[in-house]
């Protein structure tokens, strides 16, 4: 029995054309069962991934059909990740989970290797604690707080997404909204404690990205280096630079060069925590919860089981 969670509007609401060529697909085969979910609201995936979980007895085959987001909010459902399979259609705006994993891009090819899986893999997951509002959750691909989650934060509520995805031209939306952000926004002061070592001051922080998988934002290579099968986070941290250098180092960030420039800290750990001076938009695989200024991040090794 496979279990569909299809996000309606991903994409803006390509994902109900994509269900609708998925589900043609299934009907032909007369020898497979399913069930399917339509999310209707925020955080309704996490509802229906729950439900499957407590319904149903053994291996539960999760497919999920929808973007990063999506994925973020069936894993925060999902009651014991030992009895969970999970496959995925991307159909996101930027299904960096889908890039880093090098899963098929067209859904039909998707389908076929989930209905017909070759192997899966064990993949890392993260985890998001907050002091200031007991606030916990767990992410798939990264999680970041100041200028990338404020970037995220603003691209939701945007028109301009809506109208440059319809024209296969969304990933323009995240460098449009970056430049203005990068007037706008206000550098960070705090401190960062590497797993339960000595807490080290930074002044002018830009971002601190917690990442399990290189990408976010459409394909930008935050943590080049990142592996999401050794356990670790990779964490990217910019800070110290004027608006000025911030700008000259976007560009490289498409291609994971803006590791060799000033003002850019990268490395690996298992935990790491974070306290900055005011209160920042913090984004847990592209949706932003809210604003925090303590924040715990860490790695959750091996516990993700899904098709590749």
């Amino acid at each position: 029995m496979y279990h569909f969670i299809i996000n309606p509007k991903s994409r803006s609401e390509r994902g109900i054309k994509i269900w609708h060529l998925v589900k043609e697909e299934l009907d032909k085969k007369e020898e497979v069962s399913y069930t399917f979910h339509i999310t209707r609201y925020p955080n309704h995936a996490t509802e229906l991934a729950k439900e499957i979980c407590n319904t149903y007895s053994g291996i539960k085959n999760i497919i999920v059909l929808g973007g990063d987001g999506t994925i973020n909010e069936v894993i925060n459902g999902i009651t014991d990740f030992h009895d969970v399979l999970l496959g995925y259609i991307p159909s996101g705006s930027s299904n960096d989970l889908a890039r880093s994993l090098k899963l098929p891009k067209d859904p039909i090819k998707s389908l076929e290797s989930i209905l017909s899986p070759s192997r899966f893999q064990y993949v890392d997951m993260g985890l998001i604690n907050s002091t200031d509002t007991n606030y916990s959750r767990l992410f798939a691909v990264s999680s970041g707080i100041g200028f990338d989650a404020a970037i995220c934060e603003e691209t939701f509520h945007s028109g301009l997404k809506l109208f440059l995805n319809r024209y296969g031209l969304g990933k323009l939306t995240y460098i449009l909204i970056c430049l203005k952000q990068l007037i706008s926004c206000r550098f960070m002061n705090g401190t960062v404690t590497i797993d339960g070592g000595k807490p080290q001051v930074f002044k002018k922080i830009l971002l601190i990205t917690s990442m399990i998988h290189k990408y976010e934002g459409g394909g930008m290579q935050i943590a080049p280096a990142a592996d999401p099968y050794d356990g670790q986070l990779s964490v990217c941290i910019v800070f110290g630079a004027s608006r000025l250098r911030v700008l000259t180092v976007l560009p490289f960030l498409l291609f994971g060069k803006h590791i060799h420039f000033k003002g850019v800290l990268t490395f690996n750990c298992s935990s790491l925590t974070i306290g900055i001076d005011k209160q920042s938009w913090v984004h847990i695989d592209g949706e932003c919860p809210g604003t925090f200024t303590k924040l715990t991040a860490s790695c959750i090794p091996n516990q993700l089981r899904i098709i590749v």
